[in-house]
């Protein structure tokens, strides 16, 4: 009996010591309080603001004063942001809300953006449940829209919070970020850093975004440069290829560039070897975009630095391609030399097809500057070399377009009005 008495008394004790949680929002706070001053208090401690000891004195000295000062006082301001941190992160931004499977599952789908806060209030979230969060928010999109859109606007920024999360919770050096994601060779991209780039970039913040790039790591990490090299050169080209704009898209690819010329990382070359060619195809494929001639002549120039492979080909379909001065003669004088680039044209069909669209646009771009006899050359080059591409199967180098209900016969009548054609110009 006066065991289960004693028992009582020292839980009536205990419990006034420590309260039961959860606590009230007052006392939450008064606890929140304390704990503050308590760490503050110890910062001074450790760092005490002694009295001041300087010479009167002169402007040099009072200049170190003021220094010493802002030192010793820096213990308060650096508690206050490393409270701050610690308060706004994603951990502690959002009050949990505890539901069992069935009905988080259901709360995915209404609210992805909800669910995944609380999943990292919850310390739950992870990596696929980032990717499965902006897959639905998009679905979501396209369903409101009835066309696809951005699930970015000004007030909900889904991929900035998530690109924080990757930060705060130090998933964004994990292999599990920078290496497991990516896909096998020929399988769909559609890993998280495919999601976000677009998504980043839209709202504005490519703060993250570089971060991830020049991510170095450090010696006794289990990942090296070797390792992170393609996950560079996948972020790299969805950068260039998710730009909004043109401009964009230089303005990227030559920041990045300067990175690779401070570094000499080789990282950041093979990046930019991926990133270059799938720029050089986006001009290609559609020249007319507006952008600025001088963005566009600093990305040329800067194929000297990543372009070691057919080189001179690419700089001529670049001069070719100029948003307002296109020139057509480095693409003729490949014309008339071209005994060096035929063995390695021949050597892969996407070299084939770059080269016969370089001869086609020197041809035309020679003709609208009647310069018929050098246009006839560069025809005349492209039926001998690549008969078999000047027909209209010559389109698969673009986005497949063809309507699946064109006929056999109608295919071959417009490669027999194609080859008329030729033939009309090379008879000019």
């Amino acid at each position: 009996m006066q065991a289960a008495v004693a028992r009582r008394a020292l839980s009536s004790l205990a419990s006034k010591i420590h309260p039961q949680l959860p606590l009230t929002p007052r006392e939450s706070q008064q606890l929140l309080n304390l704990l503050t001053t308590s760490f503050r208090s110890h910062l001074d401690r450790e760092y005490p603001a002694g009295p001041s000891e300087a010479p009167p004195a002169s402007t040099t000295t009072q200049l170190v004063k003021v220094e010493q000062s802002r030192r010793l006082s820096s213990s308060y301001d650096s508690a206050s942001e490393h409270i701050d941190s610690i308060l706004s992160n994603p951990l502690f931004a959002r009050k949990p809300s505890r539901r069992g499977s069935d009905s988080a599952a259901a709360n995915a789908l209404n609210d992805p953006f909800a669910w995944f806060l609380d999943q990292a209030a919850i310390g739950t979230a992870d990596i696929p449940k980032a990717a499965l969060c902006l897959d639905l928010l998009q679905r979501a999109q396209n369903k409101t829209k009835g066309r696809r859109g951005s699930i970015s606007n000004g007030d909900r920024r889904p991929a900035s919070v998530i690109a924080e999360w990757l930060r705060t919770s130090g998933e964004e050096t994990s292999k599990a970020f920078l290496i497991s994601q990516l896909p096998a060779k020929g399988a769909p991209r559609r890993s998280l850093v495919n999601r976000l780039v677009p998504l980043l970039l839209t709202e504005g913040n490519h703060a993250p975004l570089w971060r991830w790039y020049t991510y170095e790591p450090e010696e006794g990490d289990m990942l090296n440069q070797a390792q992170l090299s393609p996950f560079k050169c996948q972020l790299l080209k969805e950068m260039v290829n998710g730009a909004r704009t043109r401009d964009e898209a230089f303005a990227i690819f030559q920041h990045a560039f300067q990175l690779a010329e401070a570094g000499k990382n080789k990282a950041y070359v093979n990046s930019l070897q991926v990133a270059g060619a799938r720029l050089v195809d986006l001009i290609v494929a559609d020249s007319q975009i507006p952008c600025t001639p001088e963005l566009y002549e600093q990305f040329a120039l800067s194929t000297h630095g990543w372009l070691f492979a057919w080189k001179p080909v690419v700089q001529a379909m670049l001069c070719l391609c100029h948003p307002t001065n296109p020139d057509p003669q480095p693409a003729l004088k490949i014309i008339k030399n071209a005994d060096s680039f035929l063995a390695s044209t021949h050597s892969k069909p996407s070299r084939q097809r770059f080269f016969v669209r370089m001869c086609l646009g020197a041809a035309q771009q020679l003709i609208k500057e009647e310069k018929l006899a050098d246009a006839q050359i560069a025809m005349q080059f492209t039926k001998e070399h690549f008969e078999d591409l000047v027909l209209i199967k010559y389109h698969s180098s673009a986005p497949h377009q063809t309507n699946r209900g064109v006929s056999e016969q109608k295919k071959t009548q417009d490669e027999k009005r194609n080859i008329a054609l030729l033939d009309g110009f090379l008879a000019t």
